[in-house]
């Protein structure tokens, strides 16, 4: 079995409102190393700037500078990377392409499809520089369009899970620990996988012992969500969300189901430009 090292890059954040509050969710991308490849998962969203400017959310970092950056603490430049895998095309995940053009970018053709023609509440998420980059790539150097489950590599394995998105994709990776899939928006907070643990949830559910939260931003209904995040814990050991702070950085040194506590749970901490 290849066995393979996951290392969690955090870009940056948005600040996102909640009800009469602010939820701060961070931005990652997951560097996959192995076999003599470098695979970036995700490549991350925009400058701020420019996401403040589209949809008029505020927060840090994003952009070319913020990934360089986070690739250059794993010892990396952005023509090092040899695969980028999209789990879905959402402007905070699949931005930045064109700091790899000679990676082989992979993505659904469902998802692909969905950017042309996504269901209407999703169509802010979708931004034109992501599709015309994928459009304007070389097949099949440059652009694997993947239907379905896919093995990528060996020890890399592709769960197609329509959900989140027409096109969403789980990536499983096996590590010397097991197997962790980065599950990106297909529950991208703990608290959606493990909504009746303590440690998962400020306001545990007792109700839903055995069950899942699914997210409001979807192009399925619940049930089909519902069993897409049951298929993911089948078919791995640990789940890693997109968007909580205390997802493990170095996998499989760090390597947990569930985190100890509610602590580092910045989710509901404001962010320091805008405390009293």
């Amino acid at each position: 079995m290849s066995h393979y090292r996951i290392t969690s890059l955090r870009v940056g954040e948005i600040y996102v409102p909640h009800g009469a509050s602010v939820m701060r969710d961070p931005i990652h991308c997951w560097l996959v190393q192995g076999q003599g490849r470098n695979i970036l998962v995700d490549s991350g969203m925009a400058d701020i700037s420019l996401v403040t400017k589209r949809l008029r959310v505020n927060g840090m970092g994003g952009g070319h500078p913020a990934l360089v950056t986070a690739l250059a603490g794993a010892g990396l430049r952005p023509d090092e990377i040899t695969h980028v895998v999209l789990t879905h095309l959402h402007f905070d995940h699949a931005d930045n392409l064109d700091l790899f053009p000679d990676a082989c970018v992979v993505v659904q053709r469902a998802e692909l499809m969905a950017s042309v023609d996504p269901v209407p509440s999703q169509r802010v998420f979708y931004w034109q520089s992501t599709r015309d980059n994928l459009l304007g790539r070389k097949r099949p150097s440059q652009l694997q369009i993947v239907e379905g489950d896919h093995d990528l590599f060996p020890g890399i394995r592709l769960l197609f899970v329509p959900s989140h998105t027409e096109g969403m994709q789980v990536v499983v990776v096996s590590t010397e620990k097991g197997r962790a899939a980065l599950v990106s928006d297909l529950g991208d907070h703990y608290r959606y996988w493990f909504p009746a643990d303590a440690r998962a949830n400020k306001h545990p559910q007792r109700s839903l012992a055995g069950a899942f939260i699914t997210g409001n931003i979807r192009s399925e209904s619940e049930r089909d969500w519902q069993r897409a995040m049951a298929r993911v814990l089948t078919e791995s050991d640990i789940v890693v969300p997109a968007h909580d702070f205390r997802i493990p950085v170095n996998i499989p040194d760090e390597w947990f189901a569930v985190p100890e506590s509610l602590e580092g749970d910045l989710a509901h901490v404001p962010p320091p430009e805008i405390e009293s």
